[in-house]
């Protein structure tokens, strides 16, 4: 498993821009010592192997996120959960920058060398953005940001001495705002599978064989699909808007077949692309998984453009 699946840690550098809503909370000790709390609990569980208590300290959102990926990749779960090449550093080296609270979230951000257990001497240019959900009368941990604040000295130099307001002032530093949707458990996969989405200036709803659900804003990124691909009919569904962020462009869906076989190849099952100056179209598509789109992750039976798409 890889360490964003259990951490759920988002790596940022520089989308940094948009205002926040909610008040940051520097000087709430209550707060800060109950997220400390809930975080220190829910690592000190991770680190130590305890299913169970990584379930009583995590968001039911995430509890099904992290199940639901470990099982569309064939890992073995919970087993995999704790099978990680990353740690979920320590809050002791860090200073405590402040808190911001909006709704039943939270998201308090720390500053300071963070370390993520990989061996390496971590510098000092770094934030780390611990997200929370309040379920039950308590604080569960969600997902964490890091950030890389080279390319931004201010934001920097701001967090290094203890100035909470730059927390409202850029985007990344705030909490989601409402709990999201616990997503449907999936069954195991027959096919493991990913959508990938190109959208700049767009946002992009997918939903595949009801099961998995993705929403994709101004980027380009590839997701593993809950569930993954069954052998023949699978349904997606996909709805375009326009995005607030990003100039209009092209956009490109694909999803792809992923191979479990060494050697193999990834299979297009799916590839829909519409020019800078179209406007996509909303709507349900079907997905075949046929032998025929099977035999082209074979090397001897694909094509270069197939073998491009990997």
């Amino acid at each position: 498993m890889t360490f964003r699946s259990i951490f759920s840690l988002a790596c940022c550098a520089a989308a940094l821009l948009s205002p926040a809503s909610a008040a940051p909370r520097p000087g709430d000790a209550k707060l800060r010592d109950d997220l400390d709390v809930a975080y220190n609990t829910w690592r000190l569980h991770l680190l130590r192997g305890n299913y169970d208590g990584w379930r009583s300290t995590t968001s039911a959102y995430r509890q099904v996120k992290v199940r639901n990926l470990a099982v569309s990749e064939k890992r073995p779960f919970p087993a995999s959960l704790f099978r990680q090449p990353m740690a979920p550093p320590a809050l002791a080296p860090l200073m405590y920058v402040g808190s911001v609270v909006n709704g039943p979230t939270a998201a308090a951000t720390y500053y300071g060398k963070v370390d993520l257990g990989l061996g390496q001497e971590p510098t000092d240019s770094n934030a780390l953005v611990l997200l929370f959900t309040h379920e039950n009368g308590k604080w569960k941990y969600d997902q964490a940001r890091f950030f890389n604040l080279t390319r931004l000295p201010a934001v920097k130099e701001r967090l290094k001495r203890g100035d909470a307001s730059v927390l409202m002032e850029q985007d990344g530093f705030q909490p989601l705002g409402k709990i999201p949707a616990v997503p449907p458990v999936c069954p195991p996969p027959k096919y493991i599978a990913k959508i990938l989405v190109d959208c700049p200036g767009r946002t992009v709803q997918a939903n595949v064989n009801n099961i998995s659900l993705h929403e994709f804003d101004n980027t380009r990124l590839a997701e593993v699909i809950s569930g993954g691909l069954r052998d023949g009919t699978n349904s997606l569904t996909l709805n375009f808007s326009d995005s607030p962020n990003g100039k209009k462009g092209a956009v490109l869906v694909e999803v792809y077949i992923m191979p479990e076989i060494p050697g193999h190849l990834p299979a297009r099952a799916f590839s829909y692309f519409v020019p800078p100056q179209a406007q996509p179209k909303s709507g349900p598509v079907l997905i075949n998984v046929t032998p025929e789109l099977l035999k082209t992750m074979e090397p001897k039976n694909s094509s270069p453009k197939a073998a491009a798409g990997k």
